[in-house]
């Protein structure tokens, strides 16, 4: 659940325990199937279940189960027109029978992520892995630095805005870093 008032969190938790079958994660991880949301906000949770292949998943799929007595189609309830990646992300995986890799940022090179980045390291981290990108834990090694870092950095290596990691997930396709340089920013 993302993006969604503690009614309407209560009401999810109401289902999920009537209907059965489903269970409530803390959080986005590789047994999750579904993330629902209030509202089609881009939170982290949406990202990484977009990453995993989940269904993304308006809060009006959990009334109409409710109403139902029993779980719907979530194909008239799928977020794809706020998150295209979504559906393709999820047909992909579930072709591949749950073992398909994102392939987006596999041509990239080695990238590092700042440790003041927003969102935090470990979840860029994560996103980036996900779609099938390295990531090393010293800027020494890295082509691309994710965020800003005050420290040196090896002659060559991009410094990029973490929004070009969220925008590039999001469309589900390589983004010129242009928009995104932040040395060429802070110039």
């Amino acid at each position: 659940m993302t993006s969604m008032s503690i009614d309407r969190q209560d009401t999810v938790l109401q289902v999920v325990s009537s209907l059965g079958g489903f269970s409530l994660a803390e959080a986005v991880g590789v047994g999750t199937t579904h993330v629902v949301t209030g509202r089609p906000r881009r939170t982290l949770s949406v990202l990484l279940g977009i990453a995993r292949g989940c269904w993304i998943l308006s809060f009006e799929w959990i009334l109409c189960c409710l109403e139902e007595g029993r779980w719907v189609s979530e194909e008239p309830y799928e977020l794809s027109d706020h998150f295209p990646a979504a559906s393709i992300c999820r047909l992909q995986q579930h072709l591949s029978a749950g073992e398909h890799q994102q392939d987006l940022f596999s041509d990239q090179p080695v990238m590092f992520v700042s440790p003041q980045s927003q969102p935090p390291t470990r979840s860029l981290a994560e996103l980036i892995q996900l779609c099938g990108g390295t990531v090393c834990k010293t800027v020494r090694q890295a082509g691309i630095c994710i965020g800003f870092h005050k420290g040196k950095k090896p002659q060559g290596t991009r410094s990029l805005s973490e929004q070009w990691v969220l925008d590039c997930l999001t469309h589900l396709k390589e983004l010129p870093y242009d928009n995104y340089d932040l040395d060429r920013k802070s110039e």
